[in-house]
C-alpha cells in the first residue's frame, strides 16, 4: 500500500474530476490508472467496456501491459471463473483469490497466467447510458502481495466515482466540438452524445440508432471517415479507441430526383457497382440501371464522376 488511504480519498477523487474537465477522453482513463498507482501498487490495470452477456469487448485502456492482452482471453472468456465472479456482482469489488481454485483452472493457465496476474482486483457497474458493463482491473504479480481489505475497501469506493467522471469527460469533450456530436466505439455504440446528435440520428433512423448506429453506417465511420445517408452527413475522427462524430442535415431533397433515384445515385456514386446498389437497397440490376439512365438525363451528367460531383453539390 502506497501510503494511509483514509485520508486520500478525497484529494484523489479532487484531482480526477478536475482532469476530466481537461483532458481528451483518449488521455483520461490512462491517467487516471497511474494517479490510481500512487495509492494503489500494481503492476498493470485495464479500464473497459463490455456486453457482460456476450463477453463482448468493445474498448479497453490497457496500462503497463501489451494491447493485444484480450486476444488470448477469447478463447477461455466464457470458462473464466473471476469474470463470471465480477460480472454476476456488480457494484462490488473483487480478488482473483476469491475463485476457488483458480490456479487450476484453463482461463487462469491459458490466459491470466500468461500475463503475470497473481492477484487482481475488480469492480464493474452497468452503465446507465450504453448499458455496457464498465470495469476497471488492478493486477498483481506476485501471491505474496495480496491487496488489502483498506486497498478493497478504497478502490470500491472510488470507481464508482472514476465511471462518472469518465462520462463527465466525455460530455466535455463533445461540448468542445462546437457540434452536434458522439463518441461510438467500433460497434457502432454511443457511449456519449449531444442532445443535437441524438435528435439528428433517430429523425434518420429511428430511436433504436440512438443507442446504437446502424451496421453500415458505423462500418463507414470507422473505415472511410464519413458516411452519407439520405437526410444526414457524419464525419468521424479518431478518439482513441472510438470515434468522434459530428453530424450535420444535409440540403433538402433535390426536387428533380425522387427519393429512390437519390438512394440509387449516392451508392452507386459512393463506388458500388450495379450490381451491388441492387444488393444494398433490395432492387433487381435492371431497376439499378433504369434508375441510372433516367438519372443521368434529368441531371445532364453523363458518368459516375460527374453524378459524385452533382450530388456533392447538391446533395
Amino acid at each position: 500500500m502506497r501510503q494511509d488511504l483514509s485520508g486520500s480519498v478525497s484529494e484523489f477523487l479532487l484531482h480526477v474530476h478536475d482532469a476530466s474537465a481537461r483532458l481528451a477522453p483518449e488521455d483520461f482513463q490512462m491517467w487516471t490508472l497511474r494517479e490510481l498507482q500512487r495509492h494503489i501498487d500494481f503492476d498493470f490495470a485495464i479500464w473497459g467496456a463490455g456486453d457482460g452477456h456476450d463477453r463482448r469487448l468493445h474498448r479497453a485502456s490497457v496500462y503497463n501491459q501489451v494491447e493485444t492482452l484480450f486476444q488470448t482471453w477469447e478463447p477461455v472468456k466464457n470458462e473464466d471463473g473471476y469474470a463470471d465472479l465480477v460480472i454476476g456482482n456488480t457494484g462490488k469489488t473483487w480478488t482473483l483469490s476469491q475463485v476457488p481454485n483458480v490456479f487450476r483452472t484453463r482461463a487462469y493457465n491459458e490466459h491470466w497466467r500468461l500475463y503475470d496476474a497473481r492477484e487482481m482486483l475488480s469492480t464493474m457497474q452497468v452503465d446507465p447510458v450504453t448499458g455496457l458493463h464498465v470495469f476497471v482491473t488492478l493486477s498483481r504479480d506476485r501471491l505474496e502481495r495480496r491487496f488489502t481489505e483498506p486497498e478493497r475497501r478504497f478502490k470500491n469506493l472510488v470507481t464508482k466515482h472514476l465511471f462518472v467522471a469518465a462520462r463527465h469527460n466525455d460530455q466535455a469533450q463533445l461540448g468542445r466540438t462546437g457540434a452536434p456530436a458522439a463518441l461510438i466505439d467500433h460497434l457502432g455504440h454511443v457511449h456519449a452524445s449531444l442532445p443535437g446528435f441524438i435528435e439528428l440520428i433517430v429523425d434518420e433512423w429511428g430511436a433504436a440508432a440512438g443507442r446504437r448506429l446502424p451496421r453500415a453506417a458505423a462500418q463507414d465511420l470507422w473505415q472511410r471517415g464519413h458516411h452519407e445517408a439520405l437526410g444526414l452527413h457524419l464525419d468521424a475522427e479518431p478518439a482513441g479507441t472510438r470515434l468522434l462524430v459530428r453530424a450535420r442535415r444535409r440540403a433538402a431533397l433535390p426536387p428533380s430526383l425522387s427519393r429512390r433515384e437519390l438512394e440509387v445515385a449516392w451508392a452507386y456514386a459512393n463506388g458500388k457497382s450495379q450490381k451491388m446498389v441492387a444488393r444494398e437497397l433490395d432492387i433487381s440490376p435492371t431497376t439499378v440501371h433504369t434508375h441510372l439512365r433516367r438519372i443521368y438525363q434529368k441531371l445532364g451528367v453523363t458518368d459516375k464522376g460527374a453524378l459524385a460531383l452533382w450530388l456533392t453539390r447538391h446533395g
